[in-house]
């Protein structure tokens, strides 16, 4: 009897650890603990014992999954590792086309890519290749979706 308590009680503490735990190695080890109290069950104490030891391993299972899953949402420590829809849409960030030919001055080293003051604007930048340090002045070559090209005003 202690054999099957215990295997039943180390099957689901090393499933609880899986939840913290990631690799399915945990996991994998408390269900085979599981089918073991339930072959345990079969083997001292006959074959409706070990059904409804299975039976039981599965329901159970399958209620604190589901509650594992509507509850931890609401808890704080379930708010501290489930990631939440933002309330309003975020607008991302395009540069404008109208970049090509402003002229600014690279703000950190452009190797190859960096942060660029373009008149008012603070704007991440790429340059066609060169290194620019800091302070160099530039000027937009292209706009490529979310990427603006500089290059060093000659």
């Amino acid at each position: 009897m202690t054999l099957l308590v215990s295997l039943l009680v180390a099957g689901m503490l090393l499933i609880l650890a899986e939840a913290f735990l990631p690799g399915l190695i945990a996991g994998s080890l408390g269900v085979l603990c599981l089918l073991a109290a339930a072959g345990v069950g079969y083997t001292h104490f006959g074959s409706q014992v070990g059904s409804l030891i299975l039976v039981g391993e599965v329901i159970l299972g399958i209620f604190l999954t589901i509650l594992w899953m509507k509850v931890l949402p609401s808890t704080p420590f379930g708010r501290l590792y489930i990631l939440r829809r933002p309330d309003r849409q975020i607008p991302t960030a395009r540069p404008p086309d109208d970049l090509v030919g402003r002229e600014g001055v690279a703000l950190t080293d452009l190797r190859p890519s960096g942060t660029a003051h373009l008149g008012k604007d603070r704007v991440d930048v790429v340059t066609t290749g060169e290194h620019l340090s800091a302070g160099s002045p530039i000027v937009v070559v292209r706009v490529d979706g979310p990427s603006v090209f500089v290059r060093p005003v000659q």
